[in-house]
């Protein structure tokens, strides 16, 4: 699998605590672009020449505590309020899974939610909903594995208090399911098929 997500030339990719230390057990050395631990973690992407997207990791909470600690909330909003400085996209990525998701979305400073909330863990994967009042876009990815999401950004958000993502006006949300008619790319067939896997 790490493998496979090397081929993929990520800029980050998001590795909880637990999956770096299953990985590890694996015999996996971590990459460069792992990124993840038990602390909220802050990067800043930028291409040459492009704009600058904030990334917010957000820290595992327990699947069996009954909320999201509010200490956990509020490092939240000061990491967006920060990021927002300077970048034209704020995005967090939460393993928390889909209650917990939605919990922050309703218990945040609505001026101080991400731009797009990227969402993992436990509960339904969901192509795109704008959430508080249209100022976050959240997505879930789908537990099979068996599909990518794409957000085309249209037009960049403007930070104030008036903003709100409207589908197809200046975000779209797609699911593309990995049917047959997605031609393997013949280098991950061949990866794929070497490591026994479908």
């Amino acid at each position: 699998m790490a493998a496979a997500f090397d081929h993929l030339h990520h800029d980050l990719l998001f590795v909880t605590p637990d999956e770096r230390a299953a990985l590890a057990k694996a015999g996996v050395r971590p990459r460069s672009s792992w990124k993840g631990s038990d602390r909220l973690e802050q990067h800043i992407l930028h291409a040459e020449g492009g704009p600058r997207i904030g990334v917010i990791l957000l820290p595992p909470v327990p699947y069996s505590a009954p909320r999201v600690p509010e200490s956990r909330i509020n490092q939240m909003e000061m990491a967006v309020h920060r990021l927002r400085a300077s970048c034209k996209l704020v995005v967090v990525m939460s393993p928390w899974g889909y209650s917990k998701e939605q919990e922050l979305l309703t218990r945040a400073d609505k001026n101080n939610l991400p731009d797009i909330l990227l969402g993992s863990g436990p509960g339904i994967g969901q192509t795109g909903v704008l959430a508080a009042g249209g100022k976050t876009a959240w997505v879930r990815s789908f537990a099979e594995g068996k599909s990518v999401l794409r957000i085309d950004i249209l037009v960049w958000p403007e930070h104030n208090s008036t903003f709100k993502w409207t589908e197809e006006k200046n975000i779209r949300m797609s699911l593309f399911g990995l049917t047959d008619q997605y031609q393997e790319e013949p280098q991950m067939l061949t990866l794929m098929q070497t490591m026994g896997t479908d």
